[in-house]
């Protein structure tokens, strides 16, 4: 890598973005004038509301109710609410209903032989409810005036009879830690819309504009490699993005000072101390640089796939909708940043920057998330760079090349699928698992188990037939060597070691997830063996290969390098099986399984691996007495604590595995139809 390179490149995309006046616009008019200018039209909103609120004549009617009583509850209401104006109509019983559905009263009272007092309003009307909640203030109030007097009448003490206790409120937390309360459940969904809305039109400016322009066939001939490239883009939408979302920060925070402040000032109380919030702002800032940089990695894949300006808007739709479902997870009251939660993708900077404003510092913690968005940053940058050496990806279909709507009279036999196939399959499949799938879990109990499987099977064939693909090359059908099946077992061997210890690792340190996986498979447990085994061992052994080792990864290998097929097909693979304590171990199980797949030619090889590896887990969770007589199996399992030498040794035992298998499958040719 050529920093000077590097620099020339970075120049060069600083300066193409700023000439984009939208892109200016974005980055420094709308943070500076937009949060002034939302309060103050809040502001005015507001006092507009509370003027028309005051000029506003609420209607209530009393019928068949004690001359006293209504008295007494007009005093309360006016005294109550001396600000509004009341009106009483006169209404006979007979037509309480038809004046209050004509809007002629906003509420009447009325009295039967069951209830003394009924107050009939209309909830779909808010002014009606507003009267109903005043209403009930003073009927309250009212409630608690006879008490008192027929307590009194009674010569009886009413303190000691209505007042047993006494008690008071007294809140210890300090004007600052309110309002960061308040503030922490806006400020980092505020946030992650800022850095997307910067960093997203500057990564199609850069990406899908250039191909527009016809730029990039030039950028391509020119003497740097595809990672010094994609890293100046890299590097200048990531600039753009945290200056944009810095501006925004600035604004916005002293926006909700000022109005804090206001809010305060107005009814006596005491100013807020914006030095109290000075190390939350600068870790935030901190925070910011690092999501900005994932968030910049993200938008620049997917929009590298868009083959015009027009289309890579349309992936920014669902991109946008949701970081914004994620960050608005974050708000919720009893999510906290924890170990597991710190290393999920922008929940995980939400609950930081959420938690830093309550005044609450976690450094350890603030340092997991830190690393883990510099982890899927790296992560996202290689398989960029990955995916900037591919001319089919570069100047292909996209996702926009979806055969699946063209006529099926009209399609070639023996095509293969597009990117846009890939993703409108998965997202087919997962319209299906959520309602087939649920359906039948609440039908069907264990047997959803085989539903979903099904689903899995199905609908990556049919489809493949629909659209006459080649069937054998898509999938790779293809007879295995007997030593390739040997080197299956052998490289499954390795996989269990490593995914044993890691799995035992990751399951002292997320407990909760930990319990929640086993709870998901207790219905399961009940099961027969064999039933076990069916569910559990051959049919994701068939169904899941031919989902994720055939039809996505057969596609995806068409398109770009085979070794990023490969790991954008083991991370869907992970990401199916929505797991935190198992994602580490499925990714790389499923790389492994894809690899042995891609080496031998044949699916039925990753079928074998995946097969003996799911009936280890059967045994082991049907049988876990057993297993823990083993004693190897005994601090793998938890049932004792796992020691760094005994760790040690099982990974290189784990790693020795995996290498012996890769070696005794071998290495077969790229796949072509002559050798299928």
């Amino acid at each position: 890598m050529n920093t000077k390179r590097i620099k020339a490149l970075l120049k060069r995309e600083i300066i193409d973005v700023l000439r984009d006046r939208k892109t200016l616009i974005m980055m420094v008019l709308i943070p500076i004038f937009l949060y002034p200018l939302m309060i103050f039209f809040m502001s005015f909103i507001m006092s507009a509301m509370l003027g028309t609120s005051s000029e506003k004549v609420y209607k209530i009617a009393f019928v068949d109710i004690m001359a006293e009583d209504v008295q007494a509850i007009k005093d309360i209401l006016e005294e109550k609410n001396n600000e509004l104006q009341f009106e009483y109509p006169v209404i006979e019983a007979a037509g309480a209903e038809t004046a209050l559905n004509h809007q002629d009263v906003h509420v009447y009272l009325s009295s039967s032989e069951d209830v003394d007092v009924t107050i009939t309003y209309l909830s779909a009307e808010s002014d009606s409810l507003k009267v109903m909640s005043m209403v009930m203030d003073a009927l309250v109030i009212y409630l608690d005036e006879l008490r008192i007097e027929r307590v009194e009448g009674k010569g009886l003490d009413r303190e000691e009879i209505l007042e047993p206790i006494s008690f008071a409120n007294r809140d210890l937390s300090t004007t600052e830690e309110t309002m960061g309360n308040a503030m922490g459940g806006v400020i980092p969904v505020m946030m992650v819309v800022t850095i997307l809305l910067a960093a997203i039109y500057p990564a199609i400016d850069v990406t899908a504009g250039e191909k527009e322009r016809g730029t990039l066939e030039t950028l391509i001939t020119l003497p740097v490699t595809s990672f010094e490239m994609i890293m100046s883009k890299f590097l200048a939408v990531a600039m753009v993005a945290c200056v944009s979302s810095l501006l925004n920060i600035v604004s916005m925070g002293v926006a909700l000072a000022f109005l804090g402040n206001m809010l305060l000032g107005g009814t006596g109380g005491e100013g807020i101390h914006l030095a109290t919030f000075l190390p939350a702002m600068l870790v935030t800032i901190v925070a910011m640089l690092f999501f900005a940089l994932f968030v910049t990695a993200v938008c620049l894949f997917f929009c590298l796939f868009a083959k015009s300006f027009k289309e890579a808007n349309n992936y920014a739709t669902p991109i946008m909708l949701v970081f914004m479902l994620v960050a608005f997870l974050g708000a919720l009251p009893d999510l906290e940043l924890s170990v597991m939660t710190a290393g999920i993708p922008i929940i995980n900077t939400a609950l930081m920057v959420k938690q830093l404003f309550q005044l609450r510092y976690d450094y350890g913690l603030f340092g997991i998330v830190l690393a883990s968005n510099a982890v899927y940053s790296f992560l996202m940058m290689w398989l960029l760079a990955k995916v900037y050496r591919s001319e089919a990806v570069l100047f292909g279909e996209g996702f926009s090349g979806v055969k699946l709507f063209a006529r099926r009279s009209e399609m070639k036999k023996g095509q293969m699928p597009g990117l846009g196939d890939v993703v409108l399959l998965i997202c087919i499949i997962f319209l299906a698992l959520f309602y087939i799938g649920n359906a039948a879990a609440l039908r069907f109990g264990a047997g959803a188990v085989a539903v979903n499987q099904a689903i899995l099977l199905l609908v990556p064939v049919l489809y493949a037939w629909y659209l006459k693909n080649d069937g054998k090359r898509l999938f790779s059908i293809r007879a295995p060597k007997v030593r390739q099946l040997v080197g299956a077992a052998v490289l499954c061997i390795g996989q269990l070691l490593l995914n044993l210890v890691i799995s035992s690792v990751l399951a002292r340190l997320m407990p909760e997830s930990t319990d929640i996986l086993e709870q998901n498979f207790e219905i399961l447990m009940e099961q027969p063996f064999i039933v076990l085994c069916l569910l559990l061992v051959f049919m994701p052994a068939i169904g899941e290969e031919l989902l994720f080792r055939g039809f996505i990864f057969g596609t995806l290998r068409e398109k770009m390098r085979p070794l990023t097929a490969m790991f954008i097909s083991a991370v869907v693979f992970s990401l199916f099986h929505m797991s935190l304590v198992k994602i580490i171990p499925t990714f790389l199980i499923g790389f492994f399984i894809v690899l042995a797949a891609q080496r031998s030619g044949s699916i039925f090889v990753g079928m074998v691996i995946h097969l003996l590896n799911n009936l280890f887990s059967a045994v082991s969770m049907k049988y876990p007495e057993a297993m823990y007589n083993i004693p190897l199996m005994r601090p793998l399992l938890g049932a004792e604590e796992l020691t760094l030498p005994l760790a040690a040794a099982l990974l290189a035992a784990g790693v020795l595995g995996t290498a012996v298998g890769l070696m005794i499958i071998g290495k077969r040719k790229r796949i072509t139809n002559e050798n299928l």
